[in-house]
């Protein structure tokens, strides 16, 4: 018995008052305890816990008492710590007398329980799966050998896509909720799944009815029961972003492949090299040569030119690795074998989680010609320039707006004693006098306020010497447009402002001469005479001035004399002589006479001049005489100097093709700034070489085949294209460089041949900086009446008066030895005299050796299109007369003219009325009795302003007309006040000089 006890398979043991009386081995085993370790121990030890120990001894009590014997599920634990799971039967060895002992037999049902309990998982999982997962979930019954099919189950992402409730969906049948669905193939997806087992993925399909409508997408299944089931999603958003998107890959892929540049895509490979190319565009293609197949069988390192990669591929691929971006030059080989240089443009980037290099290359064959060609350029006129300096100084703003000296140049040491470590970071306080510096700072405060270039002269004293100075401030502003900065040219005026003085002393010795001065034209007309000539002849100035020497002469001289004097004077000599001439009351004397030609710079005859005297009276006078004759032609040439000086303004500008050769080494530019100036030095280039071309045309010029091209031209811009085109070479020389326009933009239109006067302002700047070395170099041009005079000034080595005639002549330059400094041909001023000469002007010089010259030529001022308009900076700044009620009638036939003037008078509250013509305003007069004042254009169509106020002033004689006119000669005037104008302005028209004239005739009685 003991031997079957212990070999049952169960556990079995023998508990007395808790106490484990006998055990079995099986259950040893399953504890893991000794019979030893257990016998005699309170089975408490082997519960978990005492409510687990409770609840079985609750149970065991319970169960015997009802049924006699008991079963408990328990858990237990075992020696070495497991828990495990057993199912307990009990029963009394003696029902009667439960003191006997308890029998318990043990299974041990771990397996079975963790069994149940992932079966119970499993299932807990699955329903949930199947209540929460997205997609929708039908399971159908087949129906009729498929030809419909029941919902057996339906989920509630199934309810969301369909819209149908679960409780309406179960038990009714796919075609009765869904009476399209036989025409979108599913209906014979679930028939062939039902039949065969085998799950099917169909094509996705769109379904639409009555009340839904979206494209499904199903995965289908028969389960063993014999049921299909369906996964099936609502991919209606899915779908029309995929459409999109494929839409928008098309659009991409054609926006790759029309990029400008070459576009490489590659991998990084795990070893760190770079691996095939996966995507070219057909700029790669077009460039190189390679079809994108022979491409995506290629490597970046496979395209490098292996002599010159070596150069850039580390550093580039350094910066590439650390940055993620680098942007170098390379020089990448074609297919046929030719070298192309580019710029490189590399990123890394990530792409489906591996490392790419997106690289976007350029031909720049196109730019490396241009800087080739730019370099050589520079080095051309590098050759021909040396550096030179500026007559400049430079002042800081400082934020209290008190100014200190940056510094100043060699030049300006040079001309005022001061060095630049004297002056430099001090205020003009610390330099100047106290009046001088109050005087400068009121200037630098002129020119800060004023935003503006500041133009004027000055007397400074520097190490003792007094000097006068032409100063042009330029003021430079920072980033915010703030005026932070100085730029100040200086040049030493002293010698001019000698020579104006001496050449009034001339002016008031010619009237003051006790000799007679008369000064005719070429043709004999009087131009001059002194009031020594009324003294001697009688007549006045105004008599005699318009008229030929003819009228005034007595006739008692032989017609052999008058011969004799013009072929003399014609001929460039002088004519010593004598007349018997008869005074305006008849009376007769005798006049010795010297009659000389006054020749301009070029040698023209431009004049004459007699002096003459009663030689009964003031025959000691004839050296004196003599001294006036030169006199006057001194003073011709000391007028050209003095307005030549009056011209002078100063820039600071910048070379087109050095600037903009910079910038193109600037890294950040785009294609289309890179393109523009490559355009920009591109055009310089064209227009030096049609400077060249013109050069080798001289031939043509002197055949007189050359054809002027009159067109509307811009004399500004023309201008500022030359200041930009040649202040480079100005900067590289170290010169102050400046372009002074003498007139505003609009007025600066003239009818003339731009090329023409291009290529002469160029061949004299060109001149001007090759010979000076330092200093400066200005251009620019005034106008004067009907005359435009250009001008080129210099500080330079000058022109010996010996040669300043010649130096037109066709290759002729002033130092021709073959030890000169400066190359040339010769053909410049040449060129530049017959192109003035063509375009109806003359050209001249004036130079002192060693201290530079003045070239100026005159141009006639052919305005283009529009009438001259008033100077818009002159505003009135006097208190404005209150004149709301006052009527003036317009009467102008330039419309930009009469803008002008409407705007002018509406700005101070006067109403206007206006008339295109003379019969106009006569008729605006006649019918409108509140017109106060008439201003009156003098030229105009149907009838003039001459005859219009003729006949204005018959019907209202007191209504003031004021003449308005871009004549401006005294005759002109004359006959306005002739024709009944009551005042005569002329254009352009000043806002102050306007006012001044209304309220001054409309407060006459007969404008009330």
């Amino acid at each position: 018995m003991q031997r079957t006890f212990r070999a049952v398979s169960a556990g079995i043991g023998l508990i007395s008052d808790c106490v484990i009386m006998e055990i079995n081995n099986r259950f040893c085993r399953m504890v893991g305890y000794s019979r030893v370790e257990l016998r005699h121990r309170n089975i408490r030890m082997l519960y978990i816990s005492d409510d687990d120990y409770e609840y079985v001894s609750r149970e065991l009590v319970r169960q015997i008492r009802e049924y006699g014997t008991g079963t408990v599920e328990t858990r237990m634990k075992c020696k070495d710590g497991r828990i495990i799971d057993l199912l307990l039967s009990f029963a009394p060895l003696d029902p009667s007398d439960h003191a006997q002992g308890i029998t318990f037999t043990a299974l041990d049902i771990t397996d079975q329980k963790q069994k149940e309990n992932e079966f119970k998982e499993t299932r807990h999982r699955y329903s949930f799966l199947f209540e929460n997962m997205g997609s929708g979930l039908a399971v159908y019954e087949p129906l009729d050998g498929g030809r419909d099919f029941r919902f057996k189950a339906f989920n509630p992402a199934a309810e969301a896509i369909t819209r149908i409730s679960r409780d309406k969906v179960i038990g009714s049948t796919l075609l009765t909720l869904f009476p399209n669905m036989d025409k979108t193939g599913l209906l014979d997806a679930l028939r062939r799944v039902s039949e065969t087992g085998r799950p099917e993925h169909p094509p996705p399909f769109y379904y639409q009815d009555n009340d839904r409508q979206g494209w499904r997408e199903n995965h289908i299944y028969r389960i063993p029961s014999g049921e299909v089931v369906a996964l099936f999603d609502d991919i209606t958003g899915y779908w029309e972003t995929k459409n999109a998107l494929q839409k928008s890959e098309e659009k991409l892929r054609l926006l790759f492949d029309h990029i400008r540049d070459s576009v490489f895509v590659h991998p990084i490979l795990d070893n760190g090299d770079l691996g095939r190319f996966e995507m070219v565009n057909a700029a790669a293609c077009r460039t190189l040569g390679y079809t994108e197949e022979e491409f995506l069988q290629m490597s970046p390192i496979e395209l490098d030119d292996p002599e010159q990669s070596s150069r850039y591929i580390p550093e580039a691929t350094h910066h590439l690795l650390h940055d993620g971006q680098v942007l170098f030059e390379a020089v990448q080989v074609s297919k046929n074998g030719t070298g192309i240089p580019v710029e490189v443009s590399s990123n890394r980037v990530e792409l489906s989680g591996c490392p790419y290099i997106i690289s976007t290359v350029r031909d720049i064959s196109g730019r490396k010609e241009s800087e080739r060609e730019l370099q050589e350029n520079r080095r051309f006129l590098q050759s021909i320039y040396e550096g030179v300096n500026h007559s400049i100084f430079v002042v800081d703003v400082q934020p209290d707006g008190t100014y200190r000296y940056r510094g100043i140049n060699r030049q300006h040491e040079t001309l005022t004693g001061i060095s630049n470590a004297e002056i430099a970071g001090k205020a003009p306080a610390q330099v100047l006098e106290p009046f001088f510096a109050e005087e400068v700072v009121r200037h630098y405060d002129d020119c800060v306020h004023g935003e503006a270039p500041v133009r004027y002269e000055e007397q400074l004293p520097f190490r003792g010497r007094e000097c006068w100075w032409e100063t042009v401030l330029n003021p430079i502003r920072n980033k915010e447009g703030v005026v932070c900065r100085i730029i100040g040219t200086s040049t030493d005026i002293t010698q001019h402002k000698h020579a104006l003085a001496a050449l009034k002393k001339l002016s008031v010795a010619v009237k003051q001469s006790p000799s007679v001065v008369v000064i005719t034209g070429i043709d004999g007309t009087i131009e001059y005479v002194n009031p020594k000539f009324t003294d001697l002849t009688g007549y006045s100035a105004t008599e005699v001035i318009g008229k030929n020497l003819r009228d005034v002469q007595s006739g008692m001289v032989s017609a052999e004399v008058y011969d004799r004097l013009w072929k003399k004077v014609l001929g460039g000599q002088e004519w010593h002589g004598e007349f018997y001439n008869k005074k305006k009351n008849g009376e007769l004397y005798w006049e010795e006479a010297v009659i000389a030609p006054i020749l301009n710079e070029e040698g023209v005859i431009t004049n004459f001049v007699a002096v003459k005297e009663d030689v009964t009276e003031k025959k000691k006078l004839w050296s004196e005489l003599i001294a006036a004759k030169e006199k006057a032609e001194e003073s011709d040439r000391l007028k050209t100097a003095f307005l030549a000086n009056l011209s002078h303004e100063i820039r600071t500008p910048m070379n087109g093709i050095l600037g903009f050769s910079s910038l193109l080494k600037e890294p950040h530019l785009t294609g289309e700034e890179q393109e523009e100036f490559i355009g920009l030095i591109e055009q310089s280039g064209l227009r030096m070489l049609n400077i060249i071309n013109e050069l080798i045309d001289i031939s043509r010029i002197e055949a007189g085949e050359t054809v002027l091209q009159i067109a509307e031209t811009s004399l500004n811009s023309l201008l500022h294209d030359l200041y930009a085109f040649f202040q480079p070479v100005a900067g590289k020389k170290g010169l102050r460089f400046g372009c002074f326009p003498g007139l505003s933009d609009e007025e600066s239109l003239i009818e003339t041949d731009s090329s023409k006067l291009n290529q002469i302002l160029s061949n004299l700047i060109q001149n001007a900086l090759k010979f000076t070395d330092e200093g400066y170099v200005d251009f620019g041009y005034t106008r004067q009446d009907g005359v435009l005079d250009l001008y080129v000034i210099d500080s330079g080595i000058g022109i010996p008066i010996a040669r300043q005639e010649e130096i037109f002549d066709r290759f002729r330059q002033v130092d021709a030895s073959p030890t000169r400094n400066f190359g040339g041909t010769g053909l410049g001023l040449s060129i530049s005299r017959a192109f003035v000469e063509m375009l109806g002007g003359s050209i001249s010089v004036t130079s002192i050796e060693g201290r530079g010259s003045e070239f100026h030529f005159t141009l006639p001022y052919n305005r283009s299109g529009s009438s001259e308009i008033a100077d818009s900076d002159q505003q009135f700044s006097e208190k404005p007369l209150s004149l709301q009620d006052i009527t003036i009638l317009v009467v102008e036939d330039d419309p930009s003219s009469s803008i002008l003037l409407k705007t002018i008078l509406n700005g101070a509250d006067i109403m206007t009325i206006h008339a295109q013509n003379g019969r106009e305003a006569v008729e605006q007069v006649t019918m409108r009795s509140d017109i106060r004042m008439v201003l009156m254009d003098i030229k105009m169509p149907v009838m003039d302003g001459f005859e219009a106020t003729r006949l204005i002033k018959q019907i209202r004689p007191g209504l003031p007309v004021i003449a308005q006119t871009a004549f401006a000669l005294e005759e002109d005037r004359e006959k306005s006040v002739a024709a009944g104008f009551d005042a005569f302005i002329t254009k352009p028209i000043r806002n102050v000089e306007l006012m001044e004239l209304i309220e001054r005739h409309l407060e006459s009685p007969e404008a009330m």
